[in-house]
């Protein structure tokens, strides 16, 4: 009885961990998705125009960039990787910086997945 309470005790934050980390992934997939990323982007295979987000996270470790990644998400912009432009504002949902911030951070912890 102690030995199942104590394996218990020791396992059931690391459940909860693993529950809450399962629901943000799904919660940023969600808000990907309503925000038309994922027309373009996939979470770990390169289309031949767009990164994923698992290269992006490879490229932008460290999160030095964050800053830039967030304005990116944002505004759009031409070039910045590869061939494809990224859609402008109007041409796509708006993305406000909370959600900007919230989707980098998510696409930057992919990193080393």
């Amino acid at each position: 009885m102690k030995t199942t309470l104590l394996c218990m005790a020791l396992t059931g934050p690391l459940l909860v961990a693993g529950s809450a980390a399962a629901d943000m992934n799904g919660d940023m997939m969600k808000l990907a998705e309503e925000k038309q990323c994922l027309s373009c982007h996939a979470r770990d295979d390169d289309t031949p125009r767009t990164p994923s987000f698992t290269s992006i996270a490879a490229k932008y470790a460290g999160g030095e960039m964050r800053d830039y990644l967030v304005e990116v998400v944002m505004t759009g912009g031409e070039k910045h990787w590869g061939s494809a432009t990224m859609p402008e504002p109007g041409e796509r949902p708006e993305v406000s910086e909370e959600e900007a911030g919230q989707l980098v951070d998510w696409i930057l912890s992919k990193h080393g997945e």
